[in-house]
């Protein structure tokens, strides 16, 4: 999603501690290596401008071998994004709000207590990252014999990015396309103000908020007609309908999808 927001259902909190189960690579959004990186994990900047016809076609041309491949597939880039990156300590509440091209990661509870007992760095030693477990089962514990070592405790990341973003033509999983095709390869803004739907709900400087026109109620044996006043309507408020209406079907689209892809890749070996 070119606007996208991931965030988990509920927040899990360690009692006795925080657990920060997140890092980000601060400033990987403007280094001047990462288009490489766009070019190595095959990032929606890799896009061909007509887009995907289809999963295979998606398969067969998009660059790259996925983001949680960026350890092994480019190891001189992984060092660079573990060199900045950034850990803080998220107790019940906290939200991670942050650029959407800035490169982050899941931190099992294991390399998160390896990173803070290092007294010489604020780094210390890398564990296995659960990468797996970052995708659809993110926020839940890893089936591994490692147990507590390996949970993935629940956190909220909030990505933004600027109206003036494009959304991708052709084939692709963004829930705005699936509802309506015709909102393919048009800027956030556009698709918000032609469906009338908050997909993209602007959220700085400040709140969109829009004027509708609202009859004035009539006086009992006397109607008023012609007669309005104006109505300050939150665009967040449009929200609810979206998510009970809107998004449930286009979600169902896009598991369909994933799962078409996740089948061409296993078929593919995995790449």
């Amino acid at each position: 999603s070119s606007s996208s927001t991931d965030s988990s259902s509920s927040r899990d909190d360690k009692p006795s501690s925080p657990v920060a189960t997140f890092t980000l690579s601060l400033g990987s959004h403007r280094a001047p290596w990462r288009r490489e990186a766009y070019r190595v994990t095959g990032s929606t900047h890799t896009v061909p401008p007509e887009g995907y016809r289809s999963a295979s076609d998606l398969i067969r041309r998009r660059s790259g071998s996925g983001t949680c491949n960026i350890r092994t597939s480019a190891p001189h880039l992984y060092e660079k994004l573990e060199e900045n990156r950034v850990m803080y300590d998220l107790k019940r509440g906290d939200v991670i709000f942050h650029d959407r091209w800035v490169f982050h990661r899941t931190v099992t509870v294991g390399e998160y207590e390896s990173m803070s007992s290092s007294s010489s760095s604020h780094h210390g030693d890398t564990a296995d990252q659960e990468q797996q477990d970052a995708g659809s089962n993110e926020g839940t514990s890893s089936a591994s014999s490692s147990g507590t070592n390996k949970k993935i405790f629940r956190r909220y990341s909030i990505r933004y990015a600027p109206g003036s973003a494009v959304v991708p033509p052709g084939y692709g999983v963004e829930p705005s396309v699936l509802h309506d095709e015709d909102n393919a390869n048009r800027t956030l803004d556009d698709i918000v103000e032609r469906s009338g739907l908050p997909w993209y709900p602007k959220v700085w400087p400040r709140v969109v908020k829009k004027k509708k026109k609202k009859p004035l109620p009539s006086s009992p044996g006397k109607p008023t007609v012609g007669e309005s006043e104006s109505v300050e309507e939150e665009e967040i408020k449009g929200l609810g309908k979206l998510v009970h209406e809107d998004m449930p079907r286009s979600e169902e689209l896009q598991k369909e999808r994933k799962k078409e892809i996740q089948r061409l890749v296993s078929m593919r070996g995995g790449q």
